[in-house]
């Protein structure tokens, strides 16, 4: 069975068998000529189809696509009988046309080389001239115009038969080409160092090289024809990747545009991108984007540019720390005297207790600043996991009685325990309870739940903590864990920068998780 289906005969295919009918000068004379001749020339026919196949009989080359034997040489001959009668038939309409261009193609479809059909054609025709001088008995003009006749129609089915060949030809030499290009393209890609992802203009994926799999756990199987954007983009980012997409396919390229990728186990990986625009692939525009991973490179430039901040506000700190502290003291002292003058005084003291809660405060907000500057020292002691985070939620009792909030835990292991700072991990988990409080609602939830996942860092317990609040809007996440960010109208902003310096600190990670609602906060640590 053919692997190449009948294709669609050129709807101009008749026009041009038409304009060839007024170059070579056939006219309505020929029409008559060629059908008037045909009774004189029908019985001579066989014999010329017999010495036609002789000749294509006797080149071996062309006998390579005869491969049905005899049975088929025989169906061939009552096929050219037939197609010699509707030349001699008179009617040159569109199916006429038609018929003489698929002959070219089946030429093509077998392998039958052009040159072979043209000296077998010449050698029909000759044969067929040779017979009709032989029988002619009319006027000596009338032969010759007769036999022009002739010719300009075996002319008129050659170029046809020709024009088919050549066409089609051309078409599966390019097709071929294509088809080596793409091998190589493949072969190169897969082999490549680097993210190689093609998307068709609807966004979808059409190619997926296996580093791209290898770095985001998607098997190219799993993504192929699923949109890319909303698969592999975070929320934040997704409006600024799509512009980048319609920018490549208007034709402009893309060059060292940075975003972060989500992959297979939910972790993000930060990708250097180059695209442009393909004009075909498999016959349509693509992009053709092409990433680096700057995972670490962007997360060593991170932990410098937060090195330096520290430094800075350490510096500042330390200069202030000695006066601070003395300012701090002598208030301090000079309040307790104070509240001795006015024993009795009701209203006063309250006065007294107003100026002590508010220098408390400033203490705090002193001592937070301080804390975030100075190194993390890690005091461990084995901690069970699932006892830290209920203690740090105990603590959180007076923040959640107004709103009576529910504590709700998921957890694979509640024994687990790991070597650990015990307060400061504590105090991560307590910091990111408060938040979540502030944010719930009245009879509000915050959900717990833990399991083990296996990471390129090795295996870690996961921890994520979910309330069922607001959430947090897509401006405002890439600033979660910058020093000094805050959405309350006090406080420092250090707080889930420290906890994150904490996590980090015992080798694990924080981040944001991307939930349908609420905020979601992804606690992992190394199980070892």
């Amino acid at each position: 069975m053919s692997e190449n289906p009948v294709p669609t005969v050129p709807t101009d295919v008749f026009e041009r068998y038409q304009s060839l009918q007024r170059y070579v000068g056939w006219t309505e004379a020929d029409v008559i000529r060629v059908r008037d001749v045909a009774p004189l020339l029908h019985d001579m026919l066989p014999e010329l189809v017999d010495d036609f196949y002789a000749t294509i009989e006797s080149q071996p080359r062309a006998m390579r696509v005869i491969t049905g034997g005899a049975e088929q040489i025989g169906r061939l001959k009552g096929t050219l009988i037939q197609w010699l009668g509707e030349s001699f038939g008179g009617r040159y309409d569109e199916d006429y046309v038609r018929l003489r261009w698929r002959v070219g193609w089946q030429h093509v479809e077998i392998g039958l080389e052009q040159a072979f059909t043209n000296v077998a054609m010449s050698r029909l025709r000759n044969g067929l001239l040779q017979g009709l001088e032989g029988r002619w008995e009319g006027d000596s003009k009338e032969l010759c115009d007769t036999s022009r006749a002739i010719s300009r129609l075996f002319d008129l089915d050659l170029a046809i038969i020709q024009d088919a060949y050549e066409a089609e030809y051309v078409r599966r030499q390019r097709q071929a080409e294509r088809q080596r290009s793409e091998a190589a393209f493949r072969q190169l890609v897969e082999a490549a160092g680097s993210i190689i992802v093609i998307l068709r203009e609807d966004h979808t994926i059409a190619y997926f090289n296996p580093f791209a799999e290898e770095l985001s756990g998607y098997a190219a199987a799993a993504v192929m024809g699923k949109d890319y954007v909303p698969m592999f983009i975070p929320k934040p980012e997704q409006a600024g990747v799509t512009q980048q997409i319609q920018q490549v396919f208007a034709g402009t390229p893309t060059r060292k545009y940075e975003n972060t990728v989500l992959c297979h186990d939910d972790t993000h990986r930060w990708i250097l991108w180059n695209a442009q625009r393909l004009d075909d692939f498999e016959g349509r525009p693509a992009v053709l984007a092409v990433g680096q991973d700057i995972t670490e490179r962007t997360k060593a430039e991170q932990r410098a540019l937060q090195a330096e901040r520290l430094a800075a506000i350490g510096q500042t700190v330390a200069g202030l720390a000695h006066e601070s502290r003395n300012a701090f003291q002598r208030s301090q002292a000079c309040l307790e005297l104070l509240e001795l003058e006015l024993e009795g005084q009701g209203e006063n003291l309250e006065l007294v207790s107003r100026i002590q809660r508010a220098l408390d405060h400033l203490h705090r907000l002193y001592e937070e600043v301080r804390d975030y500057a100075a190194p993390i020292v890690i005091d461990r002691q084995v901690c069970v996991l699932s006892r830290l985070w209920r203690e740090a939620w105990s603590q959180t009792e007076v923040s959640r009685k107004e709103k009576r909030v529910e504590l709700v835990e998921s957890v694979e292991d509640t024994a687990f325990s790991w070597s650990a700072d015990w307060f400061a991990v504590g105090q991560v988990f307590r910091n990111i309870f408060e938040n979540a409080i502030d944010a719930c609602p009245d009879r509000g939830v915050v959900s717990v739940t833990s399991r083990t996942v296996e990471l390129d860092e090795g295996s870690m317990i996961e921890v994520s903590i979910q309330d069922n609040g607001p959430g947090i809007a897509l401006e405002t996440r890439a600033e979660v864990f910058e020093a000094f960010f805050t959405t309350k109208t006090k406080g420092t902003g250090l707080g889930m920068a420290i906890a994150r310096r904490i996590i980090e600190a015992h080798g694990g990670q924080l981040e944001l998780g991307d939930p349908d609602r609420g905020a979601q906060f992804i606690v992992r640590l190394p199980r070892g």
